[in-house]
């Protein structure tokens, strides 16, 4: 099937073609599909084929394995036929990295496969086993992924556009120009990033070049490297939410350090929280009040000590901590709802007051619609969001409040956050928004961890290690620290990491401070400790 997408009544930028994976349909009208990536050795049969039944069960929809190797090529045609005579027929995609040729291999045992560009660029121009690729999954009737991680970009790529989300956005579209002029339309496509605000201008500027170059392949939304708890959640759904509330994504991947088969049920409630909608009361790419592919905080008035483009502002009833910074009775002279500035709009200019946009029943896209007509009229006033929530789960709860507020704070467009709900306590409730505020890099507050989910690469117990560095370093409340399990994706998906913890094989890791490898395959049970003496080192480091 050739590419369908198109405008629908000037409100929908961007609809995908319909492809098939397997035998799943993804793309087009279908929902949007969710997946995920084991953790274990593929040359592992039983444990990788237990390990997909047990995602399988929790929902997954495609399961992505690791393929390093002719080996493990083989060993994935084992799984697949034991799942099929099993009853489990869910598509399965080979992982590949830095052996384009494997994949010519691999797309006769599997379902998809996922590559990446960096791997098939040469000085600017695509090696040749691209179009081979593209012949032999045409034959098999198997699917690409191109998947662009950012931090992991060509060098021609980086010499050009610098690591930024037009980089990322032109290395997907030499290879996506190519499968058009092939007519290979089986092809879905992914920008990841460990930074959500990254991640969205990124897909956003993709599905809008697309657009104009007439092609429509489905989109893979997921936020890399998310972490683990409720703060990988939050960043998870911070980068994946906005994409889907502007129609866009057609399946979803949660990176969690975790078992994978954990990732399944978040990844069913981002869905269910956030459908994509058939249409939108403002344009995600034109005639805004803020540029969506490149982030700009919004600069309003002071008011009391909100706005000025200082810290965003958390209001809360609880008593005075790191969190809290106004009490509600404290707004009181201050605030004008919106409804009443329509009514008056001088009135919030000449008093120099903050507007108060309540969610109530709107839709956040329709609060995002009266957000940018505002903030194109009215450069200056401060804005409060307040959100009143009754759900009484609380991950349920924190899932809403993320994928809400983090529509909004990709933008740059709030300069205060209220949030009550009378199910949670305070504490939690400022928690939440803290977690939110730093997934969208609106507010620091905490030592942020980039951990990968682990998959077969991995050596050692990414779990356990990532416990340990978190017990010796979240003090540090202005770092990023990676914990990465291989150097596949390491040093790239940890981009913007001040210092990272690097799996280099067996028993061994290498010791980042940026993208500069310290120290190179030292023994495990001394890198904790040579992490710490690094921080030391540069200066970054203060006592608990």
């Amino acid at each position: 099937m050739g590419p369908t997408g198109k405008f629908l009544k000037g409100m929908i930028p961007y609809r995908s073609q319909t492809i098939t994976v397997g035998s799943l349909l993804l793309g087009g009208d279908h929902p949007v599909r969710i997946q995920s990536m084991t953790s274990t050795d593929t040359n592992d049969v039983t444990a990788s084929a237990d390990q997909c039944i047990r995602m399988i069960e929790a929902g997954a929809e495609l399961v992505r394995l690791t393929t390093q190797g002719n080996r493990e090529v083989s060993n994935l045609e084992k799984i697949r036929e034991g799942l099929h005579k099993a009853g489990y027929r869910v598509p399965l995609v080979a992982d590949i990295h830095f052996k384009p040729g494997l994949a010519l291999e691999a797309a006769r045992v599997c379902d998809k496969i996922r590559i990446n560009p960096g791997n098939y660029l040469k000085g600017g121009s695509v090696d040749l086993l691209l179009p081979q690729l593209l012949l032999k999954c045409r034959k098999e009737g198997t699917a690409i992924r191109i998947g662009v991680n950012h931090g992991s970009l060509d060098e021609s790529i980086l010499t050009r556009y610098g690591d930024t989300p037009e980089g990322m956005v032109e290395s997907a579209m030499i290879f996506l120009r190519i499968c058009k002029a092939e007519s290979f339309h089986e092809v879905v496509v992914s920008m990841k990033s460990s930074n959500p605000r990254v991640m969205v201008q990124s897909v956003r500027l993709l599905a809008h070049r697309m657009s104009k170059e007439n092609m429509a392949y489905p989109l893979h939304l997921g936020v890399t490297e998310a972490g683990d708890g409720p703060e990988g959640r939050i960043k998870s759904v911070v980068g994946i939410a906005p994409l889907l509330l502007e129609a866009m994504g057609d399946t979803i991947r949660v990176s969690l350090t975790e078992p994978p088969e954990m990732e399944l049920p978040v990844a069913s409630q981002i869905v269910a929280l956030f459908p994509k909608p058939d249409a939108l009361p403002y344009h995600p790419f034109k005639g805004l009040a803020w540029d969506p592919f490149s982030f700009s905080r919004r600069i309003s008035l002071p008011v009391s000590g909100v706005g000025k483009g200082s810290r965003i502002k958390i209001i809360s009833p609880a008593p005075p901590d790191q969190a809290i910074d106004l009490k509600p009775a404290y707004l009181t002279d201050l605030t004008i709802p919106y409804e009443a500035w329509e009514k008056e709009p001088q009135e919030l200019v000449a008093g120099h007051k903050i507007l108060l946009m309540e969610k109530g029943s709107h839709s956040i896209q329709e609060i995002k619609s009266r957000l940018n007509w505002f903030c194109s009229v009215n450069k200056k006033a401060a804005i409060l969001f307040k959100s009143s929530s009754e759900t009484e789960d609380p991950e349920r709860f924190q899932l809403q409040l993320a994928g809400e507020l983090g529509s909004l704070l990709v933008d740059g467009v709030l300069d205060a956050v209220w949030v009550e709900n009378p199910y949670m306590t305070p504490a939690m409730i400022n928690e939440t928004v803290l977690n939110i505020l730093q997934a969208a890099g609106a507010r620091i507050t905490k030592t942020e961890y980039i951990a990968c989910p682990s998959c077969g690469r991995t050596h050692f117990d990414i779990l356990t290690r990532l416990k340990e560095i978190r017990g010796a370093t979240s003090h540090l409340t202005t770092l990023k620290i990676g914990v990465m399990g291989c150097i596949v994706n390491g040093p790239g998906e940890m981009a913007d990491a001040d210092y990272g913890y690097v799996g280099a094989g067996p028993g061994r890791v290498s010791i980042y401070k940026g993208r500069e490898a310290r120290l190179r395959n030292i023994p495990e049970k001394e890198a904790l400790e040579a992490l710490i003496k690094l921080v030391k080192s540069e200066g970054d480091w203060i006592d608990p």
